[in-house]
């Protein structure tokens, strides 16, 4: 039995070597680009790796943890504490324990109760369908109340979802805010992060090493034209001018990709993937020759901001992994169309460091020894409402053809761990479904 794994991704790093594990498999991955990892990808930077795109784990990623332990890298975790912060109205407040919610002066004092109190209570809500039937809007206001939207989740979700920040289903944000609560070790406070030496890169080269050393292949920039269906079924992958014959394909990549490759798939079941809009993500990348500020991770609500989160890197992990310099991401998810994510990287440079300067005005370009751009199209997930009733099962219509993408991660976010999860159920799915034991 031989398969493809088409991307390789943490979901199709994870999918290739279950498949291989669970199966007994022959398993190739076709990779488009020149290296792994996908949005966990990393870059050199000196002599250690780093994420272009920011990651950690929650203490309660079990599949992302398990994976850890099988792959004996247990050793290579750090556990840390974090700072968190929020800029509204000209105003850097701290935003880690209760006693800073108590001092943000955006919400009135009544509201600044209701916001500590609605995290509780959210995290303990259970009627899930009927949030698949609210925005997200009308579920936080009957926690928070309007000042408690208007004043602090607003502003965050536009940053998220731009204009579609009023369209997002609720159980989105049910899921967001749970999680972040498990995460917190003292209630509260004490907020734990976790994060791999080397970078998170480190799992997904075990995971492809592993893979091979079993046997498995990959298949770097192999430009995949088509997946070729004939009579409702799977005929192979059209790659460059090659058609290349498998038993089973696994798509893994992003869903409009996906509609894209599969010319010839049944015309209801490619409309309904068509719903499924993404945003872009785009990445200012600093690397600072000194701190720039204790907090880890600072919201920005500025409707003139270009950006809408200042992570310091640095402050979650210690700068001597990175020989002393700070990592300072600088995070916005946009639509394709937005003047900003086709600027050249001299222009965003120039006007991220301009807003940088106004909301932290300590910084200076005298810190700054290198900046970055990271960019890609295919960032978020945009669900439609009610979208369980026609989110695609991990077996599409089309014989031999499985799917496993951050599309069907819903209700979850799309992290690494989740990923895991998308790359365990699809390969169950497909043992039950072509019943091999």
């Amino acid at each position: 039995m031989k398969i493809a794994v088409i991307g390789s991704g943490i979901t199709g790093l994870s999918t290739a070597y279950y498949l291989q594990k669970n199966t007994g498999a022959e398993v190739e991955i076709l990779e488009k680009g020149s290296e792994i990892g996908g949005l966990a990808g990393a870059f050199k930077l000196g002599d250690t790796l780093v994420e272009k795109y920011y990651h950690f784990i929650y203490t309660h990623d079990n599949y992302y943890l398990e994976l850890i332990r099988e792959l004996g890298l247990e050793e290579s975790i750090l556990w840390c504490s974090s700072k968190t912060g929020y800029y509204s109205d000209g105003v850097v407040y701290p935003f880690t324990t209760a006693l800073d919610l108590l001092k943000f002066k955006p919400l009135s004092f009544f509201n600044r109760i209701r916001l500590g109190l609605s995290g509780v209570l959210i995290s303990y809500y259970k009627n899930l369908d009927k949030l698949e039937q609210m925005t997200t809007e009308e579920f936080l206001v009957k926690f928070v109340g309007r000042q408690g939207w208007e004043k602090f989740w607003k502003p965050m979700l536009i940053v998220k979802f731009g204009d579609n920040y009023n369209k997002i289903p609720a159980v989105w944000i049910w899921e967001r805010i749970a999680s972040r609560f498990k995460s917190r070790s003292g209630g509260v406070n004490n907020e734990v992060f976790g994060y791999l030496k080397g970078s998170f890169q480190t799992l997904n080269q075990k995971l492809l090493d592993t893979f091979i050393q079993r046997g498995g292949k990959i298949l770097l920039n192999s430009d995949v034209k088509e997946i070729v269906i004939e009579n409702n079924a799977m005929k192979g992958v059209l790659v460059s001018n090659e058609v290349k014959k498998y038993d089973y394909v696994f798509f893994t990549a992003s869903l409009p990709l996906f509609v894209d490759l599969c010319k010839n798939a049944p015309y209801e079941y490619i409309e309904n993937m068509k719903k499924v809009k993404y945003d872009c993500v785009l990445i200012g990348f600093l690397v600072l020759k000194k701190e720039l500020s204790d907090i880890y991770w600072l919201n920005v609500s500025d409707s003139e901001c270009p950006f809408g989160g200042i992570i310091e890197h640095t402050n979650l992990v210690p700068k001597k992994l990175y020989d002393g310099r700070s990592i300072v991401y600088l995070s916005k998810y946009l639509n394709p169309d937005h003047p900003l994510y086709k600027m050249e990287t001299g222009e965003i440079r120039e006007l991220y460091f301009r807003h940088l300067k106004r909301i932290l005005p300590q910084f200076n370009e005298d810190m700054v020894e290198d900046f970055y751009v990271f960019r890609n199209r295919y960032g978020q997930p945009i669900w439609p409402m009610g979208y369980s009733k026609f989110k695609p099962s991990y077996k599409t219509p089309v014989q031999g053809l499985y799917m496993a993408n951050t599309s069907q991660i819903y209700p979850n976010d799309r992290g690494m761990n989740f990923c895991i999860k998308l790359a365990i159920d699809a390969i169950d799915t497909f043992k039950k479904e072509e019943g091999i034991k």
